[in-house]
């Protein structure tokens, strides 16, 4: 009897060893064929302090040249990108753009700033035939923690919070899943979101599932890993203890059997 308990004892705690964390997969009520509502429409629109690139195109030369500006002031950063420069959005939401002056783009898209500016050359006969482009300028996301941590460009319209990780090289292992912290600056306050990876309407209900600029996505360690930080616990969860304790209950059970 005792030689049988000693063998249940070693199947439960070599199972418990080697058994999968149930908190490690993504999405994990996740159901095939079953569409999921997201919040928002998701895109990036330009707020006070933001910066954008304005390239202007047109069959005139001089008039591209009256546009496109080397040098600025005021509200514009020189850029050695390919001539184009920067525009910083005032505390009011508008650039001092050539020619046309205070040009309103808070709250807008990088489309809509687009559409504006060609509305506004054609409408006020300066230019026929523009084509527009805006880019971000040094617009960014900060990811801290248990991830691949970094300061992360927006370089298009949209960005999940899910491609925000993977920007990141994904989260480590040991960092915890089902509590992620999202700091978002909201006027004059910064705002705490908290959304858990492992539940699917955690993540896409969340009003953080959409990235902006400016936010800081904090991954703090899982408990398994806080405990293996302390010095009793330090090597208590490493694999090569697991296997050594094995090893060593194999190696008592074949004593004890025979």
């Amino acid at each position: 009897m005792k030689k049988i308990g000693f063998l249940l004892l070693l199947t439960v705690v070599l199972f418990t060893a080697c058994k999968t964390p149930q908190d490690i997969a993504y999405l994990q009520d996740v159901r095939a064929n079953e569409p999921i509502m997201v919040q928002g429409d998701g895109n990036i629109r330009f707020l006070p302090g933001d910066k954008l690139s304005i390239y202007v195109h047109s069959r005139d030369q001089q008039l591209m040249d009256l546009f496109n500006l080397s040098q600025g002031t005021g509200n514009v950063t020189t850029n050695n990108n390919g001539g184009m420069y920067a525009y910083t959005v005032d505390p009011e939401g508008n650039i001092d753009f050539p020619v046309l002056g205070a040009v309103h783009v808070q709250g807008l898209t990088r489309v809509e700033v687009a559409q504006t500016i060609k509305q506004r050359l054609v409408g006020e006969n300066l230019c026929k035939d523009p084509v527009i482009t805006v880019t971000f300028y040094e617009m960014k996301f900060s990811v801290l923690g248990n991830a691949g941590a970094g300061v992360k460009e927006i370089t298009k319209d949209k960005i999940t919070l899910l491609e925000a990780i993977a920007m990141a090289s994904d989260l480590q292992i040991d960092g915890l899943r089902k509590n992620v912290l999202v700091l978002r600056q909201e006027g004059n306050q910064q705002v705490p979101y908290r959304v858990d990876l492992t539940s699917a309407e955690s993540v896409y209900k969340s009003p953080v599932y959409y990235i902006r600029q400016n936010d800081v996505i904090y991954v703090e360690p899982n408990d398994k890993y806080k405990r293996s930080s302390t010095v009793m616990s330090n090597d208590a969860f490493r694999p090569s203890f697991w296997m050594s304790l094995a090893s060593f209950l194999t190696t008592m059970a074949l004593i004890f059997v025979k």
